[in-house]
């Protein structure tokens, strides 16, 4: 990066203009234009000055070890990846943070660390939050990349929901964009997209998509009153769980439901235990089985293996990373086993049976 392309960014980081820029070094905001544009270069005697300035070192104004840097950065970030995709949040989070000691001024690694802390603290119970929302704070008062910009305000409105800070995240919402203004939507719409990347592109927003309808439908089914009494009754609540199962089904006939089936497991663990408290322990063996079945699914069909469906055919939504290792059939178990009142189902058969495959699984994958 020249030294021009180099002023041009600090000052914006610092939210300066080149009007400003040229009083503070008694210069004409013309000079501070050739600059940027690399038609002319600041004198040697300025170079403190701006420095001082920008709060940065000369060796950055001049490009030294730039690229080196960057290329540490880029190792820091895949380092931390790399541990958070094995479930080893803390390990990423003290990678990022090392990293951050080192590159202070560097974006991406805080972002990443904020992104970090929030899977940390909110997998820990932790309602304190206020170095997640700092570095939030400061890439959105510095930085200039507005991907970093919307993924800061991301993570700062679950901050604010998991401090309990509802007037804060709720004024948050509203400089957001709404839904039919996402970049997937508009994109939805590009009708010269052709061949693999038109059609990626829209499976990418067709899954989006689905994500939201699938949690909303699942947050729906759960809600209460402000007396704390259930919205739906059981069988309006059956209703919404069982359509979530659906349409997962209906998307993905092949079996293929990769990340989407911690959906339907979920749904079908609400439906045996709806159904067990009914005293319908028929039912409730039936959704318990296929809630194994889906847990089995995400323990054993591959991080990131590609949809054969047609809607998805070839799109790969990534994988999902255990909670410490643990996998989705030990986390079933646990679940069967605990005081719910599935446990009356305990006795039969087909339970003994359900239990079975999914021991086998959780021991072996």
């Amino acid at each position: 990066m020249s030294i021009g392309a180099t002023i041009k960014k600090l000052r914006r980081e610092k939210n300066i203009t080149q009007e400003q820029l040229a009083e503070y070094l008694g210069i004409t905001s013309r000079a501070v234009s050739q600059w940027e544009c690399d038609r002319t270069m600041p004198d040697i005697t300025q170079l403190p000055l701006l420095a001082n300035i920008f709060e940065v070192g000369t060796d950055v104004l001049l490009g030294v070890d730039i690229e080196k840097n960057e290329q540490k950065i880029r190792e820091s970030l895949a380092m931390a990846e790399e541990a958070a995709h094995s479930g080893a949040f803390d390990k990423a989070v003290e990678i990022l943070r090392a990293a951050y000691s080192r590159f202070p001024r560097s974006y991406a690694i805080m972002e990443r660390l904020a992104n970090a802390l929030v899977c940390v603290y909110s997998r820990k119970g932790i309602r304190e939050y206020d170095d997640v929302i700092r570095l939030c704070d400061r890439i959105l008062s510095e930085c200039t990349d507005s991907m970093l910009r919307y993924k800061a305000l991301e993570l700062l409105g679950l901050a604010y929901g998991y401090a309990g800070k509802r007037d804060a995240m709720l004024q948050l919402a509203e400089q957001m964009p709404p839904f039919r203004f996402s970049q997937e939507r508009f994109m939805l719409w590009e009708w010269s997209l052709v061949g693999k990347e038109g059609v990626t592109q829209r499976q990418t927003y067709l899954t989006a998509l689905l994500e939201q309808v699938l949690s909303a439908l699942t947050l729906i089914a759960g809600h209460r009153n402000d007396d704390g009494t259930p919205v739906y009754s059981p069988q309006d609540k059956i209703a919404l769980w069982k359509q979530i199962v659906y349409i997962i089904e209906l998307l993905c006939p092949d079996g293929d439901y990769q990340i989407l089936a911690q959906h339907a497991e979920s749904a079908c663990c609400d439906l045996a235990a709806e159904f067990c408290r009914a005293g319908d322990i028929e039912n409730a063996l039936y959704w318990l089985e296929k809630a194994a079945d889906y847990a089995i699914h995400m323990d054993t069909y591959g991080f990131g293996a590609p949809h054969t469906s047609p809607a998805l055919r070839g799109y790969s939504s990534g994988g999902w990373i255990p909670e410490g290792g643990k996998k989705h059939t030990s986390d079933l178990l646990d679940w069967m086993m605990e005081a719910q009142p599935v446990c009356k189902m305990q006795k039969d058969a087909c339970f003994q049976a359900i239990v079975s495959r999914a021991r086998t699984v959780a021991k072996t994958t």
